[in-house]
């Protein structure tokens, strides 16, 4: 597997980066989100949704962020008061209840290029509103999708699922799709004990924003990728 990141800094540079990547990293682990499985069962499916209409004529529908954020009882945690005010704050609120513009061009792209998926086993990191994972799933792959914040998941993500899904495809979902937050080292931590803990294909998009997560990043998609694997 070839894969490099590329910020056009010098081999200097980016020595002294991960040095000081590692310092961060060192200083906040034992902050770091532990990683667990989100369940289904209890989740509250969204009766309101925005559409995205893709080039190729199908339809993706999408929780609609301000009826999440304002909706009594399903997002009352630090991370939706932050989101009030801000896209992102590290360790905190990693972006999930927006759509980043590069999440519905990934979506686009692994339409108009007639990306094979079905039986696929698929990973979405950062996943957020999920759209590229979703629409793998519509597709007829097996998908997996993380997400820092376990709030997003709850309130976004796994409704965006299941409003994404026929009747029958809902009586499928946890056999199809699970659901992991947590911080990247975490959750790769927690997948590595799973007997298939590896992948077709990995998926993400704007999901670095900082050289300090590179490593991290680098790291679950070496340990999670199958040697014929893509990532995208």
């Amino acid at each position: 597997m070839a894969f490099r990141f590329n910020f056009g800094n010098t081999a200097e540079d980016l020595e002294e980066k991960y040095n000081e990547k590692l310092t961060a990293e060192n200083e906040n682990r034992n902050n770091l989100k532990t990683a667990q499985e989100i369940k289904i069962q209890d989740i509250t499916v969204a009766n309101s949704a925005v559409t995205l209409q893709l080039s190729n004529g199908q339809t993706l529908y999408n929780v609609n962020a301000d009826g999440v954020q304002l909706a009594t009882g399903r997002c009352q945690s630090e991370a939706t008061c932050v989101a009030a005010q801000s896209d992102l704050v590290p360790n905190v609120y990693e972006g999930g209840l927006k759509i980043w513009e590069c999440s519905v061009d990934l979506t686009e792209y692994l339409s108009s290029q007639q990306i094979a998926l079905r039986g696929l086993r698929v990973l979405e990191l950062g996943c957020g509103a999920g759209l590229p994972g979703i629409y793998a799933y519509i597709q007829g792959a097996a998908v997996d999708f993380q997400d820092y914040n376990e709030e997003v998941l709850k309130s976004v993500t796994i409704p965006n699922v299941h409003l994404n899904s026929n009747e029958e495809e809902r009586k499928h979902l946890e056999e199809r799709c699970h659901f992991y937050s947590g911080d990247w080292m975490s959750v790769q931590k927690l997948l590595e004990k799973q007997p298939e803990c590896r992948y077709d294909l990995i998926l993400t998009s704007e999901t670095i924003y900082s050289t300090v997560s590179q490593g991290k990043l680098y790291s679950v998609m070496k340990a999670l990728l199958k040697q014929e694997g893509n990532i995208m």
